[in-house]
């Protein structure tokens, strides 16, 4: 399985951040591929610890079983994209009453592009 196929296919993510003292902590989160390029958000908002961590270092791990995958990771400032965005979330999760607090205004702000290494 390549990195974007694991996006794409896979319902709940899981994201590997440093902790600055060191060590590794794995947290279950959504993604979303758009245009072959997968993105995330914070649905907990800009406190989320793994949110923070990721804005700090660039970069992540995202892990399927036995395979990681190291990727850079940006922040988006483009409402064009955002709105696709919204869209492929709709998409994958509609069926989920978790999805509000992804689309919610002050989220969409918190939205990263996700380049695979």
């Amino acid at each position: 399985m390549t990195a974007i196929d694991y996006f794409a296919n896979t319902d709940t993510v899981r994201i590997a951040t440093e902790q600055s003292g060191g060590g590794e902590v794995v947290t279950p989160i959504w993604s979303v591929v758009v245009d072959n390029v997968p993105y995330i958000r914070s649905a907990y908002g800009p406190g989320s610890k793994w949110y923070r961590r990721v804005r700090r270092a660039g970069r992540a791990e995202f892990i399927d079983e036995s395979r990681r995958y190291p990727v850079t990771i940006e922040n988006v400032d483009d409402d064009m994209v955002n709105d696709r965005v919204d869209g492929a979330y709709q998409d994958k999760y509609g069926g989920s009453e978790y999805l509000a607090a992804l689309l919610a205004p002050e989220i969409r702000g918190l939205t990263m592009r996700v380049t695979p290494q």
